[in-house]
């Protein structure tokens, strides 16, 4: 949450700064080093943030990128600066030189300090991709923008995650473009495909431009219906999890969310047992679902124990491999999690187990934090 908080701090000062700013020089003081202090980065320790960094292009020598990011002692990310009111449509090229001299750098960052255009090589090696995998106006941030951002942070910079993290964006982008296009423009063969199965009349020309209109409605109302029944969800249940609760879950479906008292408690028991141990709970929070009360660390994705309180069978959901959970609960029933929620799964009979399975939880932390 204080991540949050300081971003959307940051946020305001960049509107309330950006007219009284007029050169690269001011940018760079006024609104990119507030912005690397946000992420977690000690700007002035030139052993994490390195400026004028020289980054020597084959025979041009002492050519230099703004920022250099380090992290244990190696360069991870490049930072080129311009003017507030400079676009950025036109620098990418500079930045590439940067990039492609240094193999050990996989991320590069093209800002105004408004504008952050993030880059990496996803195409080819060690070659900086020509189109940013994502851009961010900090004046402007949505929800993803922000889970974005916070994996930039310094104390969970892992490179080849972000890697991954970063393919994923270009898929989902590219597959979210494509699917608006198919269903503001359905195609022919699109048509064809829905019509067929319930219609015996040979579908002509005249055929398809009768039903364009009623299946770009029909398109409509489904995704109202889908997304008025909840079934978007960040992280949802796999088939074969709705299959083994079948009788709770379609009944727990018909109903809103409430997080019940014993899942609270639940979670106040997570935090006694991670404070008892000297962790750090300032970011443990809560997400409840109509299939499990998740509990996770900074950002949703970066959860660690999903608790089934309200099932028949009690459990607890983690992402620890089936060996490791069944040593940490050796007096308990542990299985592999249903594909898609997780690794191992750990059958409780009650409120008190959570505390007998301090270890365990314990060691779930700890792989969010790794």
């Amino acid at each position: 949450m204080k991540f949050k908080e300081d971003l959307q701090r940051l946020s305001t000062q960049v509107t309330e700064r950006k007219q009284h700013i007029h050169n690269e020089e001011m940018t760079k003081q006024a609104l990119i080093i507030p912005f690397l202090q946000v992420l977690g980065y000690d700007v002035f320790n030139p052993l994490e943030v390195k400026p004028e960094y020289v980054a020597d292009v084959g025979r041009k020598k002492g050519e230099k990128v703004d920022y250099a990011i380090y992290k244990n002692d190696n360069p991870i990310m490049f930072i080129e600066a311009k003017s507030v009111n400079d676009p950025l449509t036109n620098h990418s090229a500079q930045l590439a030189r940067y990039f492609n001299a240094t193999p050990d750098v996989r991320f590069a960052i093209m800002t105004n300090g408004i504008e952050y255009r993030f880059y990496t090589d996803l195409d080819k090696n060690n070659i900086m991709d020509e189109n940013s995998f994502i851009k961010i106006d900090v004046t402007n941030l949505s929800e993803a923008d922000i889970e974005v951002l916070s994996r930039f942070k310094k104390d969970v910079f892992i490179t080849e995650d972000l890697i991954n993290y970063a393919s994923e964006l270009v898929y989902t982008s590219n597959i979210n473009n494509k699917l608006k296009d198919l269903f503001r423009n359905p195609p022919d063969e699109f048509i064809r495909y829905l019509i067929k199965d319930f219609s015996d009349v040979r579908v002509t020309t005249n055929v398809l431009e009768r039903f364009r209109p009623i299946v770009k409605k029909s398109i409509s109302l489904a995704l109202l219906d889908i997304v008025s029944q909840g079934l978007f969800k960040e992280e949802v249940a796999t088939i074969e999890e709705l299959v083994d609760d079948k009788d709770e879950s379609s009944e727990k479906e018909k109903q809103e969310i409430t997080t019940s008292e014993d899942e609270l408690q639940c979670f106040e028991i997570v935090n006694d047992i991670l404070k008892s141990a000297n962790k750090d709970i300032s970011d443990i929070k809560y997400r409840d679902t109509t299939v499990y009360f998740g509990i996770y660390n900074r950002i949703i994705t970066n959860w660690f124990l999903r608790i089934n309180m309200e099932s028949l069978k009690k459990n607890i959901i983690t992402k620890l491999p089936i060996e490791k959970a069944e040593k940490l609960a050796v007096d308990y029933n542990v299985e592999s999690a249903p594909k898609g929620l997780g690794e191992s799964r750990i059958y409780i009979e009650s409120i008190d187990d959570i505390e007998k399975l301090s270890q365990l939880i314990i060691e779930c932390y700890n792989n969010t934090v790794a």
